[in-house]
């Protein structure tokens, strides 16, 4: 099974990285990639962008990547009570590519944080919203 792994965060640091990709260690019999939200760095999405320079190859490419994937396994950072703005960035350019980015895969979602809530405040806005997009 090919499964792939992220931390929807672009920090060097990130807690939720480490969390990510030791839950996936954890998948037996799994072939797993862990990505890093860094290389998919994009600029900022809008509209105006968008019809300037079109789809960009890197938001494709993560596309293909879990499009190739068996299941994904994900952490949220969360930043003010929402996503990190590097995750919805590259969903954002994503989702005008596919608007099902995660290609109704078995999806884990994870989530992590020193706040006092530990990340349930950005769960509670993937659980409701993620559906929407296939995972």
């Amino acid at each position: 099974m090919k499964v792939v792994a992220f931390a929807a965060s672009n920090s060097k640091h990130s807690i939720n990285k480490q969390l990510v990709t030791y839950a996936a260690s954890l998948l037996e019999n799994a072939d797993v990639e862990v990505l890093d939200l860094n290389d998919y760095e994009l600029p900022l999405f809008s509209v105006d962008i968008e019809k300037e320079i079109g789809q960009p190859a890197l938001a494709q490419a993560f596309l293909d990547k879990l499009g190739n994937a068996d299941a994904l396994v994900i952490s949220l950072a969360e930043h003010n009570g929402n996503y990190s703005a590097a995750w919805k960035n590259l969903f954002d350019w994503c989702t005008r590519i596919e608007q099902k980015v995660f290609q109704k895969k078995p999806t884990i979602l994870l989530s992590t944080s020193p706040g006092e809530r530990g990340g349930a405040t950005v769960m509670e806005i993937a659980l409701n919203s993620m559906p929407r997009f296939a995972a």
